[in-house]
This record gives C-alpha cells, structure tokens and sequence, in this order.
C-alpha cells in the first residue's frame, strides 16, 4: 500500500463514475443549449429578413437627417426621397462608370504601346526565315533606321490603331498619356499632337528656313530653384536648330480608294545644339533635344504626333540640369524651345482673334526667319527673347 501511495502522483487520474459524468452534463445542457439557440436565431433572423433590418436603418437615417431631405426634395422640385435619388445619384453614378471604363481603355492601349516598344527583336536565324508577309511589316522599321529615327510603328501598334475606331484627340490622348506616366520615359520625353494643317505650315516655312538660332533661359543653378523646377529668366543660352527631313514609311497605311493617293509629308526632325558648341566643332556638336514629327496618321486620322528626346548627361560631357539629374535639359527647357520652334515656323498661321499688334508680330518673327537666311552677317537678335518667349516667361 505505501508502495502505490508513493506512484499515485505519477499515474493519470481516474475517470469519473457514470453518474458524475451524467450529473455534470444535466446541469451544463440549458446553459449551453440557449446561448447556442439565441445566436443561431439572431443569424436566421438577419438573413430571413435582411428587408427588416435595411428599413430600420432608413428610418433612423431620415429621423436624422429629415428636415435637411426635405430641403433638398423641394430644392430639386421632385415629389418624394425615391425621385431625389434618381435625380441626383443616377447621373452621377453612370458618369462615374463612364469615367472608370474611359481610364481603363487608356491604359490599356498605354500599356500595348509600352509592350510594343520594348519588344525585344528577334534572332539573326528567325529574320533569315521570315517570310514576304514579316518582311513587308518591318520595312517601315528598316526605312526608319536608315534615317536614323525610330519609326512610329516600332513605338505605336499602327495596324490596330486602323482597325478600331480612334478619333484624333483618342489617339494624342493614348500618346500623351504613354509619356507622361511611363516610368523612364517621363523625365526624357516631350510629347505632343497637331493637326496635318498645322504641320505642314511648318513644314513648308521650314524647306524654306532649316536653320534658325533661339535663345533659351539657363537651367536653375541653386537649389532652392531647382526643386521649384524654374528656369532664369535673365540669363539665356543660344541654341542652334535644324531640320532634317526623312521619307514617311506608307507601308502601315491603310488602303486608298484613289487610284493614286497623295503621298504623306515628310518625317522631320529637329536638332537642338549649343550655338557655341556648334561653331567650335560643327557637325560633331553634341545635341541636346531632339524632336521628331510623325506624319503616319495624319491622311487618315488628321493628327501628326511630336515626340522630344532629351540628350542624356555623360561623364565627360556637357554639365548636366539640376532640375532633371542626368539629362542635358530640364523638362522646363525642353517645352520652351518647342514652343520657340512653333511660335516662329507657325507664322504663317494668323489665329483667331489676332489683333493689329499681334499680326505685326507674327510678321516679325517670319522676318527674323528669312533675314538670318539671306543675310546672316547683318542679322540681328535684338529682340528675340520677346519674339520667342513673350507672355511666356
């Protein structure tokens, strides 16, 4: 006996007696029953009527706010809630639905365009066995390389862009907004948009002028000016432009009906470069902006896209922006100079509106154009800041 005394407390303890356990269950039963059955009635209840419950949160909501309702109801000069709702929340609703589907499409045709541009090209042994079909899609690509751009159809998908229905302000919607939010591309591109009118004023002002001088105001040279991404406005650079003028690839065109269409204007390009630069080594002159219009869709949708390149900063280069690290030009200069270029080869473009004095100076800035042409040793820049920038800056 002392024995098992000693070994009892090592030994799992007894079970109960069956009366014990009966007794113990007897008497936790009702306690566990009903809090089990008044939860599972609470639920049934909610979910038989879920009308009962929305009502009772209507009621309180209009007890509450009731006197400012029937302010409203009679404001809007409807009869009862039910009328104000339709009134105020459908519209608004079906706009807000609008709107989501409008972003979604966008983004979508961005995110086809940034697929498209950064398709990586196919193997050497995959080009040797295309077939007429892939060699005849890439021929734009080709006719643009040799002119030293990239082609619009290595950048947009050109062939879906004919075969959905997009209007001009669809399409430089889909441009700009592939610029704008791209992730690299935002801080080194300009883009733009502008009718096939428009452009060929420019065009044709251009064969006449390719070359031109415009002044653009210094980059920020302080900190403080640089994170409020301003530019001076006592200080200017002069930069020298050209234009450069390529064929314009017909082969992503649609069809024509005429028996012989009127081809595209041409595919230009703009070369922005230090006038200093430009005299010390000419040709050789690094360029800081480079902007390329695309005629491709301007015979089918009437709307010529303009993209801007921003020349990147190298080690033993040119001193970079403050305002836009690792770049030749801020983001600020490089919207000048392409507004500069428009203001002087659109003068040919009297706009709605003008005055007396407006149209003297659109006659000046086409005279500044030819005189820098025909007599470029009598040529004078008095007054081109104004020319270029006035009103602006």
């Amino acid at each position: 006996m002392s024995s098992l005394r000693a070994l009892r407390p090592l030994l799992r303890p007894a079970l109960p007696g069956p009366s014990v356990l009966r007794t113990a269950l007897a008497a936790a039963r009702p306690l566990s029953t009903s809090l089990v059955r008044r939860d599972v009635l609470e639920e049934l209840d909610a979910q038989l009527n879920p009308r009962e419950i929305i009502e009772r949160k209507r009621r309180a909501f209009e007890e509450k706010y009731g006197d400012k309702l029937k302010e409203r109801v009679q404001a809007e000069g409807v009869h009862d809630l039910d009328a104000l709702k339709q009134k105020v929340l459908a519209p608004s609703v079906k706009a807000a639905l609008k709107s989501k589907k409008a972003r979604e499409a966008i983004a979508s045709e961005a995110k086809s365009i940034d697929e498209t541009e950064q398709a990586p090209a196919a193997p050497a042994s995959s080009q040797r066995g295309a077939t007429e079909r892939s060699q005849s899609s890439s021929s734009s690509q080709s006719e643009g390389d040799r002119a030293g751009i990239k082609p619009l159809s290595a950048i947009l998908n050109l062939p879906l862009l004919h075969l959905t229905p997009h209007d001009a302000p669809a399409i430089s919607q889909i441009w700009t907004t592939y610029h704008t939010s791209h992730p690299t591309l935002s801080a080194s591109y300009l883009s733009a948009s502008l009718p096939l009118s428009t452009y060929s004023s420019m065009v044709s002002l251009a064969q006449q002028n390719p070359f031109f001088i415009l002044p653009l105001p210094r980059d920020a040279s302080d900190s403080a000016d640089a994170e409020a991404g301003t530019v001076k406005t006592d200080e200017y650079d002069m930069f020298y432009l050209q234009w450069l003028f390529h064929p314009t690839p017909t082969s992503t065109s649609p069809p024509s009906a005429s028996a012989h269409p009127e081809p595209p204007p041409p595919t230009t390009s703009v070369i922005f470069t230090p006038l200093e630069e430009f005299k010390s080594v000419g040709e050789w002159a690094q360029p800081h902006l480079v902007l390329t219009h695309y005629p491709d869709l301007s015979q089918s949708h009437d709307v010529v896209l303009m993209r801007g390149e921003i020349s990147p900063a190298s080690a033993g280069g040119a001193q970079g922006s403050m305002t836009n690290p690792g770049f030749l030009l801020s983001q600020a200069q490089a919207q000048l100079l392409a507004l500069a270029l428009q203001r002087f080869y659109c003068a040919d473009i009297k706009p709605v509106g003008e005055d007396e004095k407006g149209g003297e100076e659109r006659e000046m800035r086409k005279e500044a154009l030819r005189g820098l042409r025909e007599r470029p040793g009598e040529w004078d820049w008095t007054g081109l800041v104004s020319m270029a920038y006035g009103g602006i800056v």
